[in-house]
């Protein structure tokens, strides 16, 4: 009777200290953190890692960045379940949300710019280019076909100021970065371009913007979001958002973990916020 009851300690005090060290012991899950290729992994890496590194304090599991080669490359790891979290320009978001299960979980901000951002339209000043409907006949330049505030937003604008996208204009091969549309406005090589509006400022150390104008402003469209994808688990999906909304807009901590990624903090988001723009990308097929 005394070795059973000796065995039954022993075994106790096993059990016991088991569930002991599984509470002190770090998580063992991993939470993969996708970033849209905008820029090169390195630099992306030095932007996002202190606020993987505050999400992995917040949440108690290991949130490690993961930096697609392409855009494409990033559509597939959300679609194929590689990244729990991502973070994408508000177009691939809406194109992913039809069939990837996408939750928004937070809305980013910028310094200057806040939680909404625009697009522009740009042509010389001496073109005698006035307003939107004088690019009737013209030739326009935009960034590429998934950029939102360089060819999507401006869509929209043309459109809404009485212009078929289809017909009344020529629309030149993407010039695939921003700086390089003002380059072509510049050069004569195209009548009117569209860019982010808040990039043509920090063009002014390389391009002479002072030949520019702008001729048209397109709506605020909500920024880029945070978003959880089909893959990741629900409680963990709550803790990252947790987290990222304890990131107030022009916080202290904002400043600390997200100013390395150019942003000032992170608001509320819902996905009908995305509405508009789901409208605009419809309008030349990028839905």
């Amino acid at each position: 009777m005394r070795k059973n009851a000796k065995k039954f300690s022993i075994a106790v005090i096993i059990v016991l200290a088991v569930v002991l060290v599984l509470q002190v012991m770090p998580a063992s899950a991993e939470i993969k953190f996708g970033v849209l290729p905008r820029l090169s992994a390195a630099e992306l890496t030095t932007m996002f890692t202190p606020l993987a590194d505050y999400l992995t304090q917040e949440t108690g599991e290991k949130v490690t960045l993961v930096i697609p080669k392409d855009f494409d490359a990033f559509k597939a790891a959300v679609k194929g379940g590689q990244v729990d979290i991502g973070f994408a320009n508000p177009l691939i978001y809406v194109q992913l949300k039809k069939s990837a299960g996408l939750d928004p979980l937070a809305l980013s901000a910028e310094p200057k710019a806040g939680t909404k951002f625009r697009g522009i339209i740009v042509a010389r000043k001496d073109s005698g280019i006035q307003k939107v409907q004088d690019l009737k006949g013209k030739k326009l330049i935009f960034v590429e076909k998934d950029s939102a505030a360089g060819y999507i937003f401006q869509m929209l604008l043309l459109n809404m100021s009485g212009l078929d996208v289809q017909k009344d204009f020529t629309t030149l091969p993407f010039a695939m970065k921003h700086d390089k549309v003002v380059q072509a406005v510049i050069d004569k090589k195209a009548d009117a371009g569209g860019i982010r509006e808040d990039d043509l400022e920090k063009m002014k150390d390389k391009l002479d913007i002072s030949q520019v104008k702008i001729i048209g402003y397109s709506d605020y469209f909500p920024n880029w979001p945070m978003f959880a994808t089909a893959k990741m688990d629900k409680g963990s999906a709550a803790k990252v958002k947790a987290a990222l909304l304890k990131l107030t807009v022009n916080g202290p901590e904002a400043a600390k973990v997200v100013g390395s990624a150019k942003l000032a903090g992170f608001a509320t988001v819902s996905d009908k916020d995305y509405d508009m723009l789901r409208q605009a990308a419809s309008l030349v097929g990028a839905m």
